[in-house]
Formats: C-alpha cells, sequence, structure tokens
C-alpha cells in the first residue's frame, strides 16, 4: 500500500506529485460493492495549504457492478478527478458543516499517509446507489407458468369458497 509521509516530503517542497498503481486487494472494497478489474491507476498532487493539504487526485480503473433491474453483471469505468482537502481531525466537534467542509478526508496520521484510504473513499462514492448496465435497462419479463394439473382441485375449491 503506498503510504506517504507529508511531513518529511513538505521539508523539502511545497508540491508533491506521484503516479501510482494500486492493486485491488489493496484498496479492500466491500464485496457487496462490486469487483475492481485490475490495478487502479491514480495520479496525485498534494500542496500544503494553511489547514492542512490540498489533494488534486486523479483516479482510473474498472469495477464489476451488478444491474440493479436486469441483475446482470456489466463492467464501469471509473475515472473522476476530485480536489479534497487533507486536515487533522478537529479538537472541538464542529456543530455546524459549511459546503467546504464537505470534501475533506482527515488525517490520522502525517507521517502515515495511506493513500489506498483516500482512494477506496472515493472509488465508494463514485458507486452509483443503482447501479444500472445502460439508461435504457429494462426489468427483464417472467412468462406465466404453465398450470400444474394437480391443483385443478384446489383451484375449483378456492372459487367456490369465493362465489359463496
Amino acid at each position: 500500500m503506498p503510504t506517504l509521509n507529508l511531513k518529511e516530503i513538505f521539508k523539502t517542497t511545497a508540491r508533491f506529485s506521484g503516479f501510482y498503481k494500486i492493486k485491488p486487494e489493496e484498496l479492500d472494497l466491500p464485496p457487496e460493492l462490486g469487483e475492481l478489474k485490475g490495478p487502479v491507476e491514480v495520479e496525485i498532487q498534494i500542496e500544503k495549504a494553511p489547514r492542512g493539504y490540498e489533494v488534486h487526485l486523479s483516479i482510473k480503473g474498472n469495477i464489476e457492478l451488478e444491474c440493479s433491474r436486469c441483475l446482470t453483471p456489466f463492467i464501469k469505468d471509473l475515472e473522476s478527478t476530485e480536489t479534497i482537502r487533507l486536515e487533522k481531525y478537529p479538537e472541538k466537534p464542529s456543530i455546524s458543516l459549511k459546503a467546504q467542509d464537505l470534501n475533506v478526508f482527515f488525517l490520522e496520521d502525517e507521517e502515515n499517509f495511506n493513500l489506498a484510504d483516500l482512494v477506496r473513499e472515493q472509488i465508494i462514492l463514485s458507486i452509483p446507489i443503482k447501479p444500472l448496465c445502460r439508461v435504457d435497462c429494462q426489468i427483464p419479463t417472467l412468462e406465466e407458468p404453465e398450470e400444474d394439473p394437480r391443483f385443478s382441485a384446489l383451484k375449483k375449491l378456492i372459487q367456490t369458497k369465493h362465489s359463496l
């Protein structure tokens, strides 16, 4: 797993850039969300910001999802570019959130920043709640099953009971 020591990196430079290929097993996505098909390519640029760091993150890869209508598996391209703020956990609980607070990833340790955690979160956020294989996907229609002759006496009994 790519682990970055942000304190050490920013002692000598104001900007860090890197390119990583993260294996599916390193991202450890929950299986019910889908299965990554191959490594995820991550391009990252990190700059020092007043309250932490500003991260420009580009993610490319493929994930196999199950269509929520027809239940067939399909491959979805993962391509996203995000700007995220990395900050330490707030010292006192915040009562209200502002718009700029919604795109924050909290750091547990500046010396051991796990890039895979951030990438995993962004992949999970990019997966639709109800994935569709196609925009015009339809729910499959079921054929009417043939009537079992063994139940004909029961059907007559039920019809007689309703007619009374």
